[in-house]
């Protein structure tokens, strides 16, 4: 009964979160550094530095966390890895619910940002203009790519040599 009621150092076992509502590490009272508590707080962090292309190292830095300290408490559920490996796809989800149930409750602005969304989903990506320097072929490229051209299309050289093939030629 009394191993129900304490926990070690005479704290309760029974108190999942202390009086300002943190969770208490299951090794409260020992002589070792105190586990780290996971938080709701500390996963959405880590969840946008990744969806904005931030690394693992930046995320771990940002919450006070080694890496593998990181992974252990954060990313050991399945839902939590498939989190990771799509967290632009997350945020953006979760963006547009979002701007959707304003739209829905006669936010304007959230309408309007909305179908600029959706217009820009639409039509893909913004294709940029080419500069000299990025695509400019080379001597053997060019000469490579005409030799393709001149032989794709018929100058009416085709049948001469076609036919002409068995014919042995004057001196």
């Amino acid at each position: 009964m009394s191993d129900e009621v304490s926990g070690k150092g005479g704290a309760p076992a029974w108190l999942p979160f202390d009086l300002l509502g943190h969770p208490v590490p299951a090794n409260k009272g020992a002589k070792a550094r105190p586990q780290h508590a996971p938080t709701a707080e500390n996963l959405e962090k880590i969840i946008i530095l990744l969806g904005m292309g931030r690394s693992e190292a930046d995320c771990a830095a940002a919450i006070g966390l080694s890496v593998p300290t990181m992974k252990k408490h954060y990313f050991s559920h399945a839902e939590v890895r498939k989190a990771k490996r799509h967290a632009g796809l997350v945020l953006e989800a979760e963006l547009l619910a979002r701007l959707n149930e304003q739209s829905l409750a006669g936010k304007t602005s959230a309408t309007e940002k909305l179908l600029k969304r959706l217009d820009k989903a639409r039509l893909g990506p913004v294709p940029t203009a080419q500069t000299r320097a990025s695509k400019r072929k080379g001597v053997k490229e060019e000469r490579r790519d005409a030799a393709y051209d001149a032989g794709r299309g018929d100058d009416g050289w085709g049948p001469l040599l076609h036919g002409e093939i068995g014919r042995t030629l004057p001196n």
